[in-house]
């Protein structure tokens, strides 16, 4: 007898976790996991220390603080153009992945499919099968990530239920702009699907770009779930404060999945969350600057290689075609990665199989989150195996 649930077949154990014990294992420069190595603003170490003080060690409400919630709101009208009931539309997770989760649990009924653009992150299509639907897959073009219109119009069906929207997007640092959302939102509004966004990457955006929220849309307010958190716009990815935001009538599913998931994310670290709104904009121009010296940096030592790169538009990594040194992504990651080497993640992760011949074979991530005297060491490391 199997005891295990059938549904786990369709997905492994994550292969970005399994690069970072790998790392740890062989003592390498972990560019896998986008995990910054740098502490975060002391403002957010100095409300752990007021949630101690406080005694901040029970259950918060499940929804999540009521003034951490109003903040929220209030970020989301201003920066992302969204408006929000705090009391009623906004529920603090344990992470995005959490409010991830919560979301497609809530609106999957079996046989539904969920549109992912592909390359997609990881979390998604694992999810997608535990709520017992089917993920349909609407690839991005090759080397420039745009999305194919055609394709994805080709791809709806009296099946289709949601559509996951990820930007700035991982693994390949692509900003979908407001003509792709306008495109996305007249499928939605047609043909009564739901926007799953995840923005977790927002504040991360370069060559003065400017991040574009579907929810912002006037036809699109009933229609999408925004989920962000602080993870990596405060380099706290360890905290797991995330959030989900969306109308009366989706929140409702979302918060009773969300209740019996977790009961509520942590609660010294949703006090300490706080004081990320009493940083000034300084901050987050800081956050750029550093994040695009990292990306410019990266890419040319990356293209000096010989490696065909697409150049970030916003997040922190960097998706690479490595074909020319003649291993698939999977033989390169594991050669990268031994005595001292460098983690990345093999691209085969990102991608679903397509007749036997994974489209990411030919690709790993690297993760740009670290000091610039990181990535400096880790291309030092990588020129050593490879040249």
């Amino acid at each position: 007898m199997n005891f295990l649930s059938n549904r786990l077949e369709f997905f492994q154990e994550s292969v970005i976790r399994e690069m970072t014990r790998k790392a740890i294992e062989n003592n390498a420069i972990n560019l896998s996991q986008g995990m910054p190595d740098f502490s975060p603003p002391l403002k957010l170490i100095e409300g752990i220390k007021k949630g101690i003080e406080e005694e901040e060690h029970q259950y918060s409400v499940t929804h999540g603080r009521v003034d951490l919630r109003k903040q929220i709101a209030l970020k989301l009208e201003q920066y992302n153009k969204i408006r929000v009931n705090p009391y009623d539309e906004i529920t603090i997770t344990c992470g995005a992945s959490e409010a991830i989760a919560s979301t497609i649990l809530a609106l999957t009924n079996p046989g539904d499919e969920i549109l992912i653009f592909e390359p997609w992150y990881e979390n998604y299509v694992p999810i997608t099968y535990l709520a017992q639907g089917k993920p349909k897959f609407v690839s991005l073009t090759e080397n420039t990530y745009d999305i194919d219109e055609e394709q994805l119009k080709d791809s709806i069906n009296e099946k289709t239920k949601a559509i996951l929207i990820n930007t700035p997007h991982n693994p390949t640092g692509k900003v979908f702009t407001k003509d792709d959302l306008n495109l996305i939102s007249d499928l939605c509004v047609d043909h009564r699907i739901i926007a799953i966004t995840d923005e977790i990457y927002e504040y991360i955006i370069f060559n003065g770009l400017n991040h574009q929220s579907i929810g912002s849309f006037d036809s699109m307010q009933d229609l999408t779930i925004t989920i962000s958190g602080f993870s990596k716009t405060f380099s706290v990815t360890g905290w797991r404060i995330g959030y989900v935001a969306a109308c009366k009538k989706l929140m409702d599913g979302v918060r009773k999945v969300h209740d019996y998931l977790t009961v509520c994310a942590p609660s010294l670290l949703q006090l300490a969350a706080l004081n990320a709104f009493k940083l000034d904009t300084s901050y987050f121009d800081d956050l750029k600057n550093r994040y695009q010296i990292n990306r410019d940096y990266f890419h040319k030592e990356l293209s000096d290689l010989g490696m065909k790169v697409f150049k970030p538009e916003g997040a922190y990594y960097m998706f690479a075609n490595i074909s020319q040194f003649g291993m698939d992504d999977l033989k390169f990651s594991e050669f990268l990665v031994k005595d001292e080497g460098v983690a990345v993640v093999p691209g085969s992760s990102f991608y679903s199989e397509n007749n036997d011949k994974n489209p990411g074979s030919n690709y790993v991530r690297f993760s740009i989150s670290q000091k610039l005297e990181t990535l400096k060491e880790a291309i030092k490391r990588i020129k050593t195996k490879l040249i």
